[in-house]
């Protein structure tokens, strides 16, 4: 074999090497976000489990606050409005409604998928955000106001969702005939 044919095979030999690194790094990343996917599920499933979420999320949903009490633009009586009516659970509301904040920016970066997020959460968000609305729809009128954006733009997102028809019923009737594959 004379040094031509050799630099040829070498040359064969050194793509198929970076054809099968480029393969397998793809499948890597792949397997990767898969990962991420899954514990990001688990981490989210773990709020229904914590204390001050779940009283957050229960005190919201049986609100029955006076909107008249509620007064856009005076933070300061209305905070303290909302915190009389809520009393001791209102670190714990806030605790829910910071929660929805934060999914909204992971989601937004692509650092939390949105489907798994929509699967777990929807439709207690919108609930809590219903329930809430007339604190948060002012905010709204106010494109410099920052306050719990994220969470409405999160609402938003979920509304224009369903709206598409790309919404699920509830998981009960959408998926009655599931059944868990047969083990192997």
């Amino acid at each position: 074999m004379d040094l031509e044919i050799a630099a040829a095979w070498a040359e064969v030999f050194g793509l198929v090497t970076i054809l099968g690194a480029a393969i397998y790094s793809w499948y890597q990343i792949r397997e990767l976000r898969r990962s991420r996917d899954s514990t990001t599920a688990m981490s989210l499933a773990a709020n229904f489990q914590s204390e001050d979420f779940v009283v957050g999320l229960t005190s919201i949903m049986n609100i029955k606050f006076d909107p008249k009490k509620f007064e856009y633009g005076d933070d300061e009586k209305n905070y303290m409005n909302l915190r009389e009516h809520f009393g001791d659970d209102w670190p714990k509301v806030m605790t829910l409604l910071t929660t929805w904040e934060s999914i909204g920016v992971l989601i937004h970066r692509g650092d939390m998928d949105f489907h798994v997020f929509y699967d777990l959460f929807s439709g207690v968000l919108l609930k809590s955000y219903y329930a809430f609305e007339f604190y948060l729809d002012p905010i709204r009128e106010d494109p410099t106001n920052k306050d719990l954006e994220w969470m409405i733009w999160l609402v938003d997102r979920v509304i224009e969702y369903e709206e598409a028809g790309s919404g699920t019923k509830a998981a009960w009737y959408e998926f009655k005939d599931w059944a868990p594959p047969l083990r192997k």
